[in-house]
């Protein structure tokens, strides 16, 4: 949890790039500061790991408009009918990141994670060994975000991209944020940083 606004959230005032490095971490998120890069523009990127080899992220703000059944060479035919197509209608794809775009993530919030699953923050995890396309999609929605392809830094990168002022990053409720309204993602990056202060 947040140890209190002045160490956790960007202040009003000059960016001071010391401050954001220091709050790097699993968990963090990274706002995108008028970036030219069309990959990262106004984007809200959840840290999930980082370390000395380098930094890995998704990023929460971009959602696919592609069916999860296109995300599969061969879907079984269960999930293009009946409850099953239901089911895969309900589940939302995200894009990630410019990194492996083919490669399915799995981000879910409970108290149960499934097995071989990486934690993030409190109660979001990343990952884990599902049995297949049936199970992922019996979970609700509202707790589970797939994504298609992450955001990737080599070693140190993403320290030097805050240096140049790159990212704000922010330490909120990530639980809490994932759990809250789409709706709080559809403005600008004023209106998304209005949401995040509430967090």
């Amino acid at each position: 949890m947040p140890n209190g606004p002045d160490a956790t959230r960007p202040s009003e005032g000059e960016f001071d790039s010391k401050q954001h490095i220091a709050r790097l971490k699993p968990g963090v998120l990274l706002l995108a500061r008028d970036m030219s890069d069309p990959n990262f523009n106004a984007t809200v990127v959840l840290l999930c790991q980082h370390g000395p080899e380098g930094s890995y992220g998704l990023v929460l703000n971009r959602p696919s408009h592609m069916p999860l059944s296109e995300v599969f060479d061969k879907p079984p035919a269960w999930a293009s009918a009946g409850e099953g197509g239901e089911l895969a209608k309900r589940q939302r794809i995200h894009i990630g990141g410019p990194v492996q775009p083919e490669e399915l993530q799995i981000l879910q919030v409970t108290r149960e994670p499934v097995s071989g699953s990486y934690k993030v923050a409190e109660e979001v995890y990343l990952g884990g060994y599902w049995n297949d396309l049936k199970d992922i999609l019996s979970v609700d929605p509202k707790s589970l975000r797939l994504f298609l392809g992450y955001s990737g830094w080599g070693a140190e990168q993403l320290v030097r991209e805050v240096d140049l002022k790159a990212w704000e990053v922010w330490d909120v409720d990530v639980k809490k944020l994932l759990l809250g309204p789409d709706e709080a993602w559809l403005g600008g990056m004023g209106q998304i940083k209005n949401f995040l202060s509430t967090l």
